[in-house]
């Protein structure tokens, strides 16, 4: 058996169903000898003032989570609600780790959002995306992977020889086969954050950073509604070297990525049936 993670515990954010892409990545981990806890989004005491049609979908929202979590990794998996655009809450969240003593080797961001598109249609060309709408994005998609290193880290959270590892996407260097846009234009930037926290980091604390872009996939409820994406898997199924690559590809690669003592950092790892490498 592979324990190539063993004694390792790693945070996994991003589990939004049974089809999601983290719950992959938390499977492998386990499978190689991690200590899995989890964090979702739902409500915590800093959303203050919200409505309620804002506050039941982060109620339901957490509720998803906290279900799949527990059936899909075991009740005893520990799981936290986390909003990574609110510094309270990332706080909440380390001094809750702090205080069950969970120190951290390594976690994977897999967090995203865009405004832009609504009930899976992307709505908005690049010209028409609101200044607001654009911030938003990068806020969720791509600067959350900043501010949550910075709370682990200042918390003393983070061990020396820890992983970092993004999910990111091609569509943050091409224009995708399917509607991208905004979205796209934030995993650019969190891939290019990406390889910065992996110069600074890697000198100060021995860290690794990287990213991984995964083939198109409509096995989750997020992606299953995306416009186009089930004719881009199709398509991209039909044009990649191996055709696309799967769930369990993803998890490989990335569990390899987290171990402690993997000298790879500031890659963006394509795990896409060599798709990339077409024309």
């Amino acid at each position: 058996m592979n324990e190539a993670l063993k004694g390792s515990t790693i945070l996994i954010t991003g589990i939004t169903d049974a089809g999601s892409l983290a719950l992959s990545v938390a499977r492998q981990a386990r499978t190689e000898g991690a200590t899995i806890i989890c964090s979702g989004l739902g409500r915590t005491p800093h959303h203050e003032g919200i409505s309620d049609r804002a506050a039941d979908f982060l109620d339901k929202t957490y509720s998803a989570f906290e279900e799949t979590v527990k059936a899909e990794l075991g009740a005893e998996t520990p799981a936290f609600p986390l909003d990574v655009t609110l510094d309270g809450s990332i706080q909440d969240f380390c001094d809750e780790l702090k205080k069950q003593d969970i120190l951290l080797n390594g976690f994977l961001h897999s967090i995203a959002m865009d405004k832009t598109i609504k009930a899976g249609v992307v709505i908005k060309s690049i010209l028409d995306v609101t200044k607001e709408e654009f911030f938003s994005a990068m806020d969720v998609s791509a600067y959350s992977l900043v501010s949550l290193t910075r709370g682990l880290i200042q918390n003393q959270l983070l061990e020396k020889n820890s992983s970092i590892l993004a999910l990111s996407y091609l569509g943050a260097e091409k224009v995708a086969y399917h509607p991208y846009k905004n979205i796209g234009v934030a995993k650019a930037a969190l891939e290019r954050i990406v390889v910065e926290l992996a110069h600074e980091l890697g000198v100060s604390h021995n860290i690794k950073v990287n990213a991984i872009r995964f083939s198109p996939y409509t096995g989750s409820k997020a992606g299953s509604a995306i416009q186009g994406l089930a004719e881009a898997v199709e398509f991209c199924e039909n044009h990649s070297p191996m055709g696309n690559a799967r769930p369990e590809d993803l998890a490989w690669e990335s569990a390899y990525l987290l171990r402690p003592y993997v000298r790879v950092t500031g890659e963006i790892r394509n795990v896409d049936g060599g798709y990339h490498i077409r024309g």
